[in-house]
């Protein structure tokens, strides 16, 4: 008998049609091997490749979703897409059917093929990244560009995925393998990756062995929080230096709010400076009160704020 090349590995789902009496090994049966067939021995393993599961219609036990059910060991690969897919139905029908404690299990492993997804894109354009600066000439110079038409992305923005994907992978291998797992979330990914971005390699390292066996378990307020009392740890200056290099990209813009209406917006600013100018425009908004200027106090801080801006008092137009 031939061997099976392609062994399904275990599954929490019952095997719907199992044979009592599975063929014995027959043993050598005197003819010549089958060249065709993956080798046997220690490099059989590494032969072997593929998936193939078959299973009867309705014979999937939704019961194994539950929060602490077998599937919530499922890594986040194909085998567990197919079998959300599979329980999700069409227009998402077979979720009807599902107790609550059910769909938690559901949403979970969605989340963890979220996370799968994500290190898809990033692994990709780390390859494509590299790939790029390899070839050197235009291919590097509009990589950013042909990555940018590809994603619908300003090329800035493409440049910067680039960048990230690059950064996570290499200097953060911890928390990058950790997103593949699907034990984090891109979120996780981000904040990780923004705080410990102070960091010399080696503190990153250290921060990055912590932090992502951690996030996992913690909201991205909690993770944000936790990072930040880590990298002071391990370098108590860093904080000064995050501030000094912030603060050469201080700046003041307008917008266009999507409501029609506009906005300004002053970042990176000196914090007592910031504190001062608060102080003033609540000030001004008090007296605005004062002097009868119908209002709710925070309309009469955006009065206040308009009239410092543009050297006017709205007190004197008072009747």
């Amino acid at each position: 008998m031939r061997p099976d090349p392609f062994p399904v590995p275990r599954s929490p789902f019952p095997d719907p049609d199992p044979d009592p009496d599975p063929d014995p090994d027959p043993g050598d049966d005197g003819q010549e091997p089958d060249s065709s067939l993956p080798p046997a021995g220690p490099d059989a393993e590494a032969a072997q490749q593929g998936l193939f599961l078959c299973l009867p219609v309705g014979s999937l036990d939704t019961g194994q979703f539950a929060q602490a059910g077998p599937a919530a060991d499922m890594p986040p690969d194909p085998l567990l897409a197919t079998v959300v897919d599979t329980v999700t139905g069409q227009d998402g029908k077979g979720l009807a059917g599902c107790s609550d404690d059910q769909l938690i299990g559901v949403i979970a492993a969605i989340r963890r093929l979220e996370s799968r997804a994500a290190w898809y894109l990033m692994a990709a354009v780390r390859e494509f990244t590299a790939r790029m600066a390899g070839e050197g000439g235009a291919a590097a110079e509009f990589a950013a560009d042909q990555l940018a038409c590809e994603l619908h992305l300003t090329n800035q923005s493409a440049a910067a995925q680039m960048d990230y994907a690059r950064t996570v992978a290499e200097r953060l291998p911890g928390t990058f393998a950790a997103l593949h797992a699907g034990t984090i979330h891109p979120v996780h990914v981000k904040i990780i990756e923004e705080e410990t971005s102070i960091l010399s390699a080696g503190d990153a390292a250290k921060a990055d062995a912590v932090l992502a066996g951690a996030a996992g378990s913690l909201t991205f307020g909690k993770l944000r929080a936790a990072a930040h009392r880590l990298v002071l740890e391990l370098d108590p200056e860093s904080a000064e230096r995050r501030k000094q290099a912030a603060r050469q990209d201080a700046h003041v813009r307008k917008f266009r709010e999507d409501s029609g209406n506009a906005g300004l917006v002053a970042r990176e600013l000196p914090p007592d400076e910031v504190l001062a100018s608060w102080q003033h425009v609540e000030q001004r908004a008090l007296d605005l009160r004062a002097a009868g200027i119908p209002g709710t106090l925070q309309e009469l801080r955006v009065q206040a704020y308009l009239d410092l801006l543009q050297e006017r008092d709205s007190r004197c137009r008072c009747p």
